[in-house]
């Protein structure tokens, strides 16, 4: 689900053009003057690019899929028939002080996270555990945070690609510091962009600076998707939400969350579906998910089973 946040676009803009850069790098400055035409520039130059495809293709996924947006109420100013199963209120993380304080005030608690509740901003009737995003203005299924790198929602729909995307990120950026490392051990001094080769200082000094700026690049992406890989596994493994282990500093949100712990494969199977684990890797695959239920009216609330 596409959207037209100007820092989102900035981002997604920033990460094609690194990636651009990186593959400009990679084949020009290392593999070419390094290997020359050989059969050692064809593979690890069709390596590199086809983890650059993925990387792509998985990106491409994650920020057009639906997150999980919860559609609009379609009785907006009708009052619920059951007024004990619908919980009026807006997520913790995105209230307002002076909505805080009407609530610690008036002794508000947060509603629990196994009941529906009517979102005061963009007048959803959500299920449990779906949030309001400020950026989107709508409500997300499972939503864990709003990542402007997709410029997108991460939901219960679209998770699996974003784990797609940051595992080719990181292993683009190991597997380009090692052609780095591997062409500087085989650089010749004398080849086309050696210290003492025909092109002279100039050429050598260029390839010295683009060495280090992918390197820099390389060590920053790694570092910073390893630890959102981290976050994002314990997330699922704990089946908690980003939003979720915020709202548990509430006592009444953490005396009712609590939920039934599975297997860390089972956990995955809910993010990335059913079928050989292999397929979890391949951001081409769409796996086949129940989908969701709604409701459009409070009348539906008495026959629906969460």
């Amino acid at each position: 689900m596409f959207k037209w946040d100007p820092c989102g676009l900035v981002c997604v803009a920033m990460i094609y053009a690194l990636m651009a850069y990186a593959d400009y790098v990679i084949l020009i400055w290392m593999l070419l003057p390094t290997f020359g035409h050989s059969i050692w520039t064809v593979i690890h130059g069709v390596v590199f690019n086809s983890l650059l495809i993925t990387t792509i293709i998985a990106h491409t996924r994650a920020m057009t899929a639906d997150p999980g947006v919860v559609p609009i109420s379609q009785s907006k100013a009708e009052k619920p028939l059951n007024q004990q199963n619908v919980d009026y209120s807006s997520d913790e993380e995105d209230e307002s002080d002076e909505e805080a304080a009407f609530r610690r005030d008036h002794s508000f608690s947060r509603p629990s996270a196994t009941e529906w509740t009517m979102c005061t901003r963009c007048d959803s009737l959500r299920p449990p555990r779906a949030h309001h995003c400020r950026v989107c203005k709508r409500c997300i299924r499972k939503m864990d945070h709003h990542c402007p790198w997709v410029n997108n929602c991460v939901g219960e729909l679209n998770q699996k690609w974003f784990l797609q995307f940051i595992f080719y990120v990181g292993i683009s950026s190991l597997y380009s510091l090692f052609i780095l490392c591997l062409c500087w051990v085989y650089h010749d001094a004398y080849g086309s962009t050696g210290l003492k080769g025909p092109l002279g200082e100039n050429i050598y000094h260029a390839k010295v600076i683009h060495s280090v700026m992918l390197a820099m690049e390389s060590a920053l992406f790694g570092l910073f998707v390893l630890a959102v890989s981290c976050d994002q596994l314990g997330a699922i493994f704990t089946d908690e939400t980003a939003i979720e282990a915020c709202q548990r500093r509430g006592r009444n949100y953490l005396a009712s969350s609590r939920r039934p712990r599975n297997s860390k494969v089972a956990m995955m199977k809910q993010v990335c579906g059913p079928g050989p684990k292999i397929l979890w890797l391949v951001p081409c695959v769409t796996t086949q998910k129940a989908q969701p239920r709604y409701l459009r009216n409070h009348d539906q609330l008495a026959h629906f089973d969460v």
